[in-house]
């Protein structure tokens, strides 16, 4: 499943392509995509331009609508609400293009097109409710996801740490992949119960979680690549840093890798 920062970087990549453009054109092939339809419109956003780009955890929205490129443009623009789901990808290519597996068909005024791959879940219209039940963005809003906030959502938690961080409520845009990256640079067992979790290593945790995201985005972004080939213990037999080889189990039925030894 993409996480944070392969969604980052298709928002950055969108933005880049589209910012400004007009929508020529807006195509549904695969009907069941479209989780909450808004009666006419999607004819009404064509025509308009693309004026905003955002995410918030694994969801990106693009904002359209008839004026420049805003930061405040959401507030009088149309939303179409994207969520790549496990399988999900994008493509962003001539318009008369023909992708296999395309599920919606995004062409703009400059002749390209986003195409959506697979299966992408889409919400058409603004107050998508499942945005309202996020817990805070690392990246997008650091004001709330601070060192005292993951202390204290963690404290008294039964549950174990991996589960608590792939929870989307406590924190928006972490999955099984990211959370076993996290939790071995701070070297906490993905096993271990969140409320077993001290002040201190909360805080090591978060500065990990933020010094994670970021590379990883960067690193997207600048290899166009997202097999993650930077991670610590993808792909890995043995632990990069002991040679201790890693344990591979399910944690919240999610398959979930890490050191024996190096974690703790």
């Amino acid at each position: 499943m993409p996480e944070l920062p392969e969604v980052e970087s298709r928002r950055r990549a969108i933005e880049a392509a589209f910012l400004g453009k007009r929508l020529v054109s807006f195509t549904i092939y695969k009907k069941n995509v479209v989780k909450r339809p808004e009666s006419g419109l999607q004819r009404a956003i064509i025509g308009m331009a693309l004026a905003h780009t955002d995410r918030r955890g694994k969801y990106l929205i693009l904002t359209f609508g008839p004026h420049a490129p805003s930061r405040t443009a959401h507030a009088d623009g149309f939303d179409v609400t994207l969520h790549f789901g496990l399988f999900g990808t994008m493509d962003i290519a001539g318009a008369d293009t023909n992708p296999v597996s395309v599920c919606i068909r995004l062409a703009f005024d400059n002749r390209k097109a986003l195409f959506l791959l697979r299966w992408v879940n889409l919400w058409l219209g603004s107050g998508v409710s499942a945005l309202g039940k996020l817990g805070p963005d690392p990246v997008a809003e650091p004001g709330t996801f601070t060192p005292g906030y993951l202390a204290e959502v963690l404290s008294g938690k039964k549950a174990t740490i991996k589960q608590v961080l792939m929870d989307q409520s406590v924190v928006a845009g972490i999955g099984a992949v990211y959370a076993d990256e996290v939790l071995f640079q701070s070297g906490i067992l993905p096993t271990r119960s969140a409320g077993l979790v001290s002040e201190q290593e909360a805080a090591m945790l978060h500065r990990t979680i933020d010094r994670a995201m970021k590379d990883a985005i960067e690193r997207t972004v600048a290899s166009g690549n997202e097999d993650r080939p930077f991670l610590s213990l993808e792909g890995r037999q043995d632990c990069p840093v002991c040679m201790t080889p890693l344990i591979r189990t399910r944690v919240a039925a999610r398959r979930t890798i890490y050191c024996p030894s190096c974690q703790h």
